[in-house]
């Protein structure tokens, strides 16, 4: 499915934290009686420690909100051994194997895969999306708490269960998603996880039940590629090796994806890229 470059999009976006946002870091400096129990993830940029949403956090949060949003088409688990799409094609080509593959391995995969894992990959099929850490914009301001554990049986809090941690508010989070060898609804449901986090049914980070991790998506725009430069598309650029167009706003994609129902199974049918239309 990727032995030729058909498309490419880079979908650009800012996340503001409408609530308190922990995310935390799995390297606690326990040696500094200072520091809090439970500290922010940070990561170097321009040579300085800031923090940061991990790529990895941000696509298994958009990832297991696909799978809210398309349950009802067959999405697998993903963490199953009996139930999953790489164990059930796995199965399929070992008992197959010598019948031979009527299409390419990469495209019988995609067509035999759920859709979620036909955006966002499987352990045998390679994703089709990634993240790159979220860095903020500006200011961010930092906040600590204390918070006191629960015993889940009583439902009074434990003895000796005290702990602090550290939290961002009032911050804003710069996001890039890289598409490659894309259908027009993939783009879609990427849109559609973007109604969800304003509404607030899909949130960031720990303590989610506390009201932490509500986050509102702003200024999205997608500049997408396409490598054939026969569509002679308007409103795209001619470049040397391809078209190219951006998009600014979310009502405007959405008003170009209009056409697509991810409510339609038959959405989701179909491996060849090159009869989907330009976006």
């Amino acid at each position: 499915m990727f032995s030729k470059l058909y498309n490419e999009a880079v979908i650009e976006f800012d996340m503001h934290t409408e609530s308190p946002l922990f995310i935390k870091s799995s390297d606690e400096n326990q040696l500094n009686p200072a520091s809090v129990e439970h500290t922010f993830f940070v990561t170097y940029k321009n040579g300085e420690l800031v923090p940061a949403i991990p790529g990895s956090s941000l696509k298994g949060v958009f990832r297991s909100t696909a799978e809210q949003i398309l349950k009802e088409h067959g999405v697998c688990d993903i963490l199953s051994k009996n139930n999953s799409c790489s164990t059930r094609i796995t199965n399929e080509e070992k008992q197959n194997k010598n019948d031979g593959l009527k299409k390419p391995l990469g495209k019988s995969r995609y067509e035999k895969s759920c859709p979620v894992c036909k955006v966002f990959g499987s352990q045998v099929l390679k994703s089709r999306i990634s993240f790159n850490d979220a860095y903020p914009v500006g200011e961010v301001r930092t906040g600590k708490r204390t918070a006191v554990a629960i015993d889940r049986i009583t439902g009074a809090s434990r003895k000796s269960a005290l702990f602090d941690f550290e939290y961002i508010e009032d911050a804003t989070f710069r996001c890039k998603i890289y598409l490659k060898n894309f259908f027009r609804w993939h783009v879609k449901l990427i849109y559609q996880i973007f109604e969800r986090i304003d509404e607030g049914f899909t949130t960031f980070g720990g303590f989610s039940s506390k009201g932490f991790g509500r986050m509102k998506v702003e200024n999205e725009s997608i500049t997408v590629r396409y490598y054939d430069k026969g569509r002679k598309t308007e409103g795209y650029a001619e470049k040397e090796f391809f078209i190219e167009k951006k998009i600014t706003g979310r009502d405007n994609v959405l008003e170009i994806l209009n056409d697509i129902s991810l409510e339609d199974k038959h959405t989701f049918e179909g491996c060849e890229i090159q009869n989907d239309k330009t976006l």
